[in-house]
């Protein structure tokens, strides 16, 4: 490689930046050096356009780099691709080594540039939805009773697995007997694997909450004669909790993140969000590009339940939001504001992140889990802490009652005690 570190720009008035490009060259083997000197050849012709990130010795300092200059970059191989002056497999190449450059620089400590390449439209088969018409008929019956978006969605995701664990087809003759016995071998069903513990007692009710949801459905259109009544052994509600977590571990999942995720600006943003705010998981799923105001440093949180409310986020949280958005039309957007995506450009679920914890706390290999909820229930538990007053921690994470913020505040009695003295909890 020495022999093709010639061109001006590994001269003696560049002799770190050769430094930095021969330690990283020597990461590939020879076959792909030709590759890498071309990359580094547009890379430092694009540098040049930014005079600010040069000394006065004409020496470039890889530490101004910013997300900004690499999108440049990207946006220059794209249109080289277009004049055919990169080929096919040359330009995605070029892209790859650009996205390792960056990775090697945040490694060494040099500059934080938490890049991705551009997702490629991914393309599923279309999965056959079970009884595609049932499920149609259901999800406008719960629209015309008026439920919220997020309960149509599970109701709908639990009523496709009732179906699929009965192998139901819309060929098969139905009647009240089909369906009595149909309920009765799915809470079977259920029952046993709470009893195995491999769900629990409240995802089980959950379940069955939604089969008598159906069964309205059903007996609404006179396909039955009667309503799934749930049997009292299997009405377990999830007990309230307050998740507390500690700091050292909060560090150790943030350091998890920045380690582990191809997604760092979004996954560290979305964590830092919920820490700062104590949001629910539906309320980022929920924000849009317009809600984040970087430079007022506010955030707009909307559900539902907690209503509308404007809070403060920190200067680091904004400084990511920042990045992300830079790097943000790299996810395929599907023509969509909202500011959280997933691979595929739509808007990211709650189950996405949820699954984005979970990923990030298979550590150490501990049972207990690292929630979203532990997040908010953190946040609200330090607050009360700190001398908020309930009214304040109320109104900050959208508690519609005083009473659901009390939970919280379990550390101290007597402060429980002094703070609903002459307190009205409706």
């Amino acid at each position: 490689m020495e022999q093709k570190l010639s061109k001006h720009y590994y001269s003696n008035e560049n002799k770190l930046f050769k430094e930095i490009v021969v330690e990283f060259c020597g990461n590939y083997p020879s076959s792909l050096q030709k590759d890498i000197e071309k990359f580094i050849d547009i890379f430092y012709k694009e540098c040049q356009k930014e005079k600010r990130i040069f000394d006065l010795n004409k020496q470039i300092q890889l530490n101004k780099l910013t997300l900004s200059h690499v999108i440049k970059i990207q946006e220059q191989l794209d249109i080289l691709k277009l004049k055919k002056e990169l080929g096919i497999k040359e330009a995605p190449s070029l892209l790859y080594f650009l996205e390792q450059f960056c990775k090697f620089l945040t490694q060494k400590d040099i500059a934080k540039l938490y890049y991705i390449l551009p997702k490629k439209k991914v393309i599923t088969k279309n999965k056959e939805k079970l009884n595609l018409s049932l499920i149609n008929g259901y999800e406008n019956y719960l629209n015309l009773k008026r439920y919220s978006s997020t309960t149509i969605k599970r109701r709908l995701v639990n009523t496709r697995s009732f179906l699929k664990f009965l192998n139901y087809t819309e060929n098969i003759q139905t009647s009240n007997d089909y369906w009595l016995t149909s309920f009765k071998l799915y809470e079977d069903h259920l029952n046993q694997r709470s009893l195995l513990e491999k769900i629990l007692p409240c995802s089980a009710y959950e379940y069955l909450v939604t089969v008598r949801s159906f069964s309205n459905f059903l007996y609404e259109k006179k396909e039955i004669k009667y309503i799934y009544q749930i049997p009292n052994k299997m009405i377990q509600n999830g007990d309230r909790s307050n998740e507390f977590t500690n700091e050292s571990d909060i560090l150790l999942v943030i350091k998890q993140i920045f380690e582990r995720s191809k997604n760092v600006l979004r996954d560290i943003s979305i964590f830092l969000i919920i820490l700062e705010t104590g949001c629910r998981p539906i309320e980022i799923v929920n924000l849009k590009i317009e809600d984040v105001n970087i430079k007022e440093k506010l955030i707009v949180l909307k559900s539902k339940k907690s209503h509308q409310r404007t809070l403060l986020i920190t200067d680091t949280t904004c400084a990511l939001i920042k990045d992300y958005l830079i790097v943000r039309n790299n996810y395929f957007v599907n023509n969509n504001d909202s500011l959280f995506l997933n691979i595929y450009g739509n808007e990211i679920t709650s189950s996405d992140i949820s699954n984005l914890f979970r990923k990030y706390n298979n550590r150490l290999q501990e049972e207990r889990r690292f929630t979203p909820k532990s997040l908010r229930h953190t946040f609200i538990t330090n607050s009360l802490e700190n001398g908020n007053t309930m009214e304040q921690i109320r109104a900050i994470v959208g508690h519609k009652h005083l009473i659901s913020t009390h939970y919280y505040f379990y550390r101290n009695i007597d402060d429980l005690k002094n703070a609903f003295k002459d307190k009205k909890l409706y």
